[in-house]
């Protein structure tokens, strides 16, 4: 018989990766990792807000870091980074677009940013508001997520239905999928599948950054201010977005069914998450009906 031999082979290292859509419950995740993986969590971005963060930048950074088990970024884009020695993990949330716009447009009246968006926002109308961003920012508004995936975010023509199968093949592959309109099951099914690799991972939560809530008279609100006319506009300009969200929210909940016990996992989350709130400062919104 052969004699047993032992060669040098390094074990892999596991990173899990926020890839940071705005307006999609971003800082509510950020706040779930960083609590989590305490000095072990990063936020890394580039210097401006156009910045891509190449995989050799993130490969640097990790290697240069070796304590880091999780980082959240909107600069990492999709298709994600093949990293030598290093399994990433990537934790993605989507949420419905025109649900999307309309957060973008609470959180713009509320800021105090000198850019032209956050400006017409707190002095005009949400008509328009929304008349300039379809009519100067149209990357910002048109299908958006669905070129995040299949594009890495570069707008260069407006998505087609080729980008969005693109964008459902890389949802379909996406470690830890979330929907923020269906967060704690995102929380739940993100809590079961990556304990094994990720022990630390607790995804109890206080909402973060919330702004208004995008739901019966909100959505009323939205088609009032607005307009008939508009929002059917903003519905076209999204509607490879709005079939993206529906399958993503479809395989979530594939994931979450496979979950045992999902009743008592949701209860505890729940529970938890009243716990933290109490020793946090009071708030009365939830994420549920938030949509941060």
């Amino acid at each position: 018989m052969g004699e047993n031999h032992v060669v040098p082979a390094a074990g892999e290292r596991w990173v899990l990766l926020h890839n940071h859509i705005f307006k999609n419950a971003g800082s509510t995740v950020d706040y779930v990792l960083r609590r989590s993986f305490n000095g072990h969590f990063a936020s890394l971005h580039g210097s401006t807000p156009d910045s891509v963060i190449a995989a050799s930048v993130l490969s640097a950074f990790l290697d240069a870091n070796p304590e880091i088990s999780a980082v959240s970024s909107h600069h990492v884009r999709y298709p994600l980074s093949v990293i030598p020695g290093i399994v990433l993990f990537d934790l993605c949330f989507f949420r419905h677009p025109l649900r999307r716009l309309w957060s973008m447009y609470r959180y713009f009246r509320e800021i105090d940013a000198p850019d032209e968006l956050a400006q017409c926002a707190r002095t005009a109308d949400a008509t328009a508001f929304f008349d300039l961003l379809v009519g100067n920012y149209p990357h910002l508004v048109n299908d958006a997520q669905v070129n995040a995936l299949a594009n890495s975010g570069v707008y260069t023509r407006p998505p087609t239905g080729q980008d969005l199968r693109v964008a459902i093949e890389r949802v379909r592959q996406i470690s830890v999928l979330g929907v923020v309109e269906l967060f704690d099951e995102s929380a739940v099914t993100a809590e079961y599948f990556l304990t094994p690799t990720f022990p630390a991972l607790h995804f109890e939560y206080v909402p973060q950054n919330v702004t208004t809530a995008f739901h019966g008279a909100a959505e009323d609100e939205f088609r009032g201010e607005i307009g008939e006319a508009r929002y059917a506009h903003l519905e076209r300009m999204n509607r490879f977005d709005t079939q993206l969200v529906a399958f993503a929210t479809g395989e979530l909940l594939r994931r979450f069914e496979m979950v045992p016990e999902r009743d008592e996992r949701m209860a505890s989350l729940r529970w938890r998450c009243e716990q933290l709130q109490a020793a946090s400062e009071p708030s009365t919104l939830s994420i549920r009906h938030a949509g941060a």
